[in-house]
């Protein structure tokens, strides 16, 4: 197409009048319809006299001789290298004559109608369509920009807001009789986990069975049996009670596809430290309880790449914490023992002691020093209000106890021994110690510490799925913001777990790990729970779909 050298003022259009700089409209097949602009039912454009009282067919002869160069730009038309400024309407309409073709898919699924949420940017585009072709996204792009065949199924999202896949990040995912939990996470929108504490092989063939669409659930990162002292809390643990044992044990670990080592609190210190050291030679993480013998700090310093439950955190916030880690030693080796039992994890008494003695200045010194080593907390906020509230739980009726197994709910209503005597005073410090432990989260967030949604269910009165929603509300009651919350059950994890190029954005080539919610969850963090639509390994699950997963669980715990 040609250019000739005279100029038009004052292009009238429909909608605008315009100025049009020294260049000139060509002529020969030159028409609206080639600018990308309808022809039918608008009315004519009216090209008024060309300077120097050049009419427009002598601009088409003179213009043959010219190349046509166009070039997009946000709000310039380059014409024969000399720039021509327009309004709005028409700049916009000039880069879509220019742009490339609209991308043309033959099948799968396009989301239509839908408000893409960037967790990252903290935005919302709307007006979007997202094509899933597979496990991935394929395409988010405006619908002018697409040509969709016959056998592409489209959903109209109705201005829903398309999020990530959400994760959590502190599970115990196939715990015994647990494997309900599998459906009632994909219908709270969890479409991933990391698993604490897990058997490899139940884990591995879940996660097939996932994958072949023979089983519904999360995708999911496993750390194997939890690795601790010789004092060890749970059975089943591997112990390490040496340096050796400990490098044994993380070579055995990661030989078996471990995604990580779960260490815990009776760790030694020269234990822990040879498995820090052989972890990062192996390169899998060490996440897990922070050793009663070694501070935050230490544990940090050692290459500990997360901290659960803010254990060891909080009390380094307080200026007792080496009498603390102490007592909590020496508890757990009467226990061993077969001495008295004195918890060492949820006690009124060290609650008191704890809070008695913040110290916020060695606390953000702490929440530095972890910022610059990389160490994420997963703050597990759920668990820690459920055990702070243990004497009101037990006696509400959750309608999410009929997707919890039986024996499971059973065993939440056993008192622990250091819950049965629920004075007034004991309630108190256990409530006073929550509020610490929330604002140490704040602290932490606001000190640059990556933070993990987690929730660490099964845990007394800690739901999967549902609860995660829980902790996303925590999180923002502890200071984060909507979008901070957000962030630490979708882009946080995948940045954790170096997935950034496949998860936790609604963009091109990711995983097709999505929610879709019928409000903006930077309005308010709980419209998380307002699930329209989940898609899980690009497998689409809509609401009706989601309360079938449900009320299936929930038979089956009425029929066993």
């Amino acid at each position: 197409m040609m250019v000739p050298k005279a100029t038009v003022k004052n292009c009238t259009l429909p909608t605008a009048r315009l100025r049009v700089g020294r260049a000139g409209w060509s002529g020969v097949g030159m028409s609206v319809a080639g600018l990308g602009w309808p022809v039918e039912g608008r009315p004519a454009i009216s090209f008024p006299r060309a300077s120097r009282s050049r009419k427009l067919d002598q601009w088409v002869a003179r213009g043959a001789r010219r190349p046509w160069r166009r070039v997009c730009r946000c709000r310039r038309f380059v014409l024969m290298k000399k720039s021509v400024g327009f309004c709005a309407f028409v700049s916009a309409a000039l880069c879509t004559a220019c742009g490339p073709p609209p991308q043309e898919f033959a099948s799968g699924t396009a989301i239509e109608n839908v408000a893409v949420v960037d967790v990252a940017a903290g935005s919302v585009t709307e007006g979007r369509t997202v094509v899933v072709q597979g496990r991935r996204i394929a395409a988010v792009v405006s619908p002018d920009d697409l040509s969709l065949g016959d056998a592409v199924e489209r959903i109209d999202a109705g201005g829903g807001y398309l999020i990530p896949g959400l994760w959590d990040m502190h599970v115990h995912e196939l715990s015994p009789g647990f494997e309900p939990a599998l459906r009632v996470y994909i219908a709270n929108g969890v479409t991933g986990v990391r698993d604490m504490w897990g058997g490899l092989d139940v884990s591995r063939e879940a996660q097939q069975a996932i994958a072949a669409g023979e089983r519904v659930g999360p995708r999911s990162i496993v750390a194997g049996n939890i690795t601790d002292g010789a004092n060890a809390w749970w059975p089943g643990s591997v112990i390490a009670d040496t340096p050796e044992r400990g490098r044994f044990v993380v070579d055995s670990l990661a030989d078996a596809g471990a995604g990580f080592v779960k260490v815990y609190s009776a760790l030694e210190a020269d234990a822990f430290a040879a498995i820090a050291e052989r972890a990062a030679a192996r390169g899998i993480d060490v996440a897990g309880h922070v050793p009663f013998t070694v501070t935050a700090g230490e544990a940090s310093e050692a290459g500990m790449r997360s901290m659960t439950h803010m254990f060891g955190v909080v009390e380094a916030c307080s200026s007792n914490d080496a009498e603390v880690r102490a007592l909590r030693a020496e508890w757990m080796a009467d226990r061993a023992e077969g001495g008295g039992f004195t918890d060492p994890f949820f006690n009124p008494d060290l609650y008191r002691a704890i809070v008695d003695a913040a110290d916020d200045d060695a606390c953000r010194e702490l929440l530095a020093q972890l910022a610059g080593n990389g160490t994420w907390l997963t703050p597990t906020l759920t668990v820690l209000s459920s055990m702070a509230s243990l004497h009101r739980l037990r006696e509400e009726d959750d309608p999410r106890l009929q997707y919890m197994p039986q024996p499971i709910v059973a065993s939440w209503q056993v008192r622990m021994p250091q819950m049965a005597a629920d004075t007034p005073e004991n309630i108190e410090a256990r409530e006073r110690f929550f509020d610490r432990q929330l604002a140490v989260t704040g602290m932490a967030a606001a000190a640059g510490v990556g933070i993990l949604a987690g929730t660490d269910t099964p845990n007394p009165f800690v739901y999967p799925g549902f609860s995660l929603h829980d902790e996303l509300e925590l999180l923002v009651r502890a200071g984060l913001s909507s979008r901070d919350a957000l962030a630490a059950a979708t882009t946080a994890p995948a940045e954790f777990l170096g997935a950034t190029d496949s998860l936790g954005t609604v963009a091109a080539g990711m995983l097709a790990d999505l929610v879709l919610l019928e409000a903006n969850p930077f309005d308010d963090i709980g419209n998380t729970r307002r699930i329209a639509l989940v898609v899980a390994n690009g497998r689409f699950f809509a609401r009706p779909e989601l309360d079938a997963l449900l009320e299936e669980v929930r038979s089956e715990r009425a029929g066993g």
